[in-house]
């Protein structure tokens, strides 16, 4: 079975919001999961972590193709995100 990963994209806005982006990987590697997303969506100033493993299944259900990506919420994965978190200070 091949597994995949969540990675979380979290983004600073000029305006003191954190916007934060979940994506499915189809790359059991962590670390190369990481560099997917950062090769090809994230800015440079973004955070980018591995918050889990995710199913074979996922990953078909979301027709994530191997080394491939796409926004855990279905949406395009070039889309403005949608979370957004205020940061206080």
């Amino acid at each position: 079975m091949a597994l995949g990963c969540l990675v979380k994209v979290t983004t600073r806005s000029s305006d003191a919001w954190l916007v934060e982006t979940a994506y499915v990987v189809s790359e059991q590697d962590a670390d190369r999961a990481v560099n997917i997303i950062k090769s090809k969506i994230a800015k440079f100033s973004d955070e980018v972590v591995v918050v889990s493993r995710v199913s074979e299944e996922l990953l078909h259900a979301l027709s994530v193709v191997p080394g491939g990506f796409a926004r855990a919420d279905g949406y395009d994965a070039r889309r403005t995100e949608l979370k957004h978190t205020r940061i206080e200070g």
